[in-house]
Formats: structure tokens, sequence, C-alpha cells
């Protein structure tokens, strides 16, 4: 065989294990890249889902002590008031020969309303009642609640067909109402409230709306609203938190919260 093809047979030889070796190397590396992507994903995930869980726990926490405030006042405002109303009415009757009727009618009225508050409060303290009723009676609980002292007017609407929520992402959900309309009550100066919960096919929308003060979202004057902490509850469930506002002109919010 003559040295020149003997020559370049080796030369392809050569050629041929180079290229398998910088092939293997090439599929190395991106076995070594998709590795470390896969690692990174599952970590990234393991912090959302982290992160999500802590949220939720937040959430959670925070539902029980707007409850626990909520019904402190309404014990306060409401039930202190009628039956400190009734002490009084009895001590006059009390006082009284001949007790008139009227105002045996009006204790038996404030007694009976004491106690159907006294209800309604129990029914708030269980912790897991969120569990037991659709999002959208508990929101209009809670409007109800916000309502009752004739200081605010509170409309509630749904459109679409009814859709369940999974139960974490319900309870993140209404917390994010729940800390909107405090938001409200503190900051907007507003008479009315609207809350409007559009069931789509793929998500659920929640309007909320007031008619208060608003303020300029371009200068990110938040004036104490937490709106940060509304979009980042949002983006845990894979939703969105859109804020809509300008001074003067009220402010709403758009919640979408996908079902899956």
């Amino acid at each position: 065989m003559p040295v020149d093809h003997y020559q370049e047979i080796l030369a392809v030889i050569i050629t041929v294990v180079v290229l398998f070796m910088a092939l293997l190397c090439v599929m190395v590396l991106i076995m070594f890249n998709h590795q470390r992507r896969k690692f990174r994903y599952r970590e990234e995930k393991k912090a959302m889902s982290e992160a999500y869980q802590k949220q939720l726990l937040e959430s959670r926490l925070e539902m029980q002590e707007e409850t626990f405030d909520s019904i402190s006042r309404e014990i306060h405002d409401n039930v202190g008031q009628l039956l400190s109303l009734a002490k009084v009415q009895l001590n006059i009757a009390r006082q009284s020969t001949h007790a008139d009727k009227d105002l045996l009618e009006d204790i038996k009225s404030n007694v009976g309303q004491a106690m159907t508050d006294l209800r309604d409060i129990a029914k708030s303290l269980s912790s897991e009642r969120l569990q037991w009723i659709s999002l959208v009676q508990a929101v209009s609980h809670e409007l109800q609640r916000i309502g009752r002292n004739g200081l605010m007017q509170c409309h509630l609407h749904t459109e679409g067909e009814e859709n369940t929520l999974p139960e974490q992402r319900k309870t993140i959900a209404f917390r994010i109402v729940q800390e909107s309309l405090q938001n409200i009550l503190k900051h907007a100066q507003a008479t009315e409230i609207k809350i409007l919960f559009g069931f789509a096919e793929s998500e659920l929308r929640i309007h909320i709306q007031d008619n208060g003060v608003g303020f300029n979202t371009e200068k990110g004057a938040t004036g104490g609203l937490g709106l940060q902490n509304i979009r980042t509850r949002a983006a845990l469930m894979g939703g969105l938190a859109d804020i809509q506002s300008a001074a003067g002109e009220g402010t709403t919010i758009i919640l979408h919260v996908p079902y899956n």
C-alpha cells in the first residue's frame, strides 16, 4: 500500500475520531446544561411553591385577624348598643307601674336584633367558613357587614355561570378582596362600592370599584393601599391584578384568577 494512501486513511480516521470526540463533548455539554436547567427549574418551582404556601398561610392569618377585628367592632357598635338600650328600657319599665306596651315591644325587638347579630358573629368566628360557602357568598357577607351602618352603598353582581375555584386560590382571592375593601374604607373616602364577578371560560374576573378620591398611578402614589401586595398575591395564583385609578375618579381593581 502506498505511503500516501496510508496517510490519507490515517487522516480520515483521525478526523472521524476528532469529530466523534467533539460530538461527544457537545452532547455532554447539552446534557449537562439540560440537567442544570432541570435542577434550576425544580428549585424555582420549589421556591414558588414555598412562596405560595407562605402567602396562603399569611392570607389565612390575615383573614382571621380581620375577622376578629370586625367582630370586635360589631360587638361594640351593634350588639353592645342594643343591649345597653334594652337595659335602659328595662329599668324604665321596672320603675313604671304600668309598663308601656310599645316600650316592651321595643325591648323585645332590640334583644331579638342583638341575638340575630350574635348568631351572625358566631358564624363569622368559624375559621373554616370559607370552605362551606362560595367566594361570591363570602364577599356578599363582607359587603353586608360594611353596608350595615348605612354610610356606604354596596353592590354585588355576577355575570356568567358560576365556577368553583380550588380551595387555596379561593382563600387568597378572598383575602385580596377583603384587603381591597379595607383599603377603600381607610383611604378612598368613598360612598359606594361595586363588585362584579365575571365567570369566563378559563378564569374568574373580579372587578372591585369605588367612587373615592383615587390616586395618580403614574406617580406611584399608592396612598398606603398596599397595591404591590395585591399584585404579588395575584401573581402567585398565576393570575393578574390590574389597578386603574386617577385623582378624583375613584379606583378599580380587576383581579384575574385562572381556574387551573
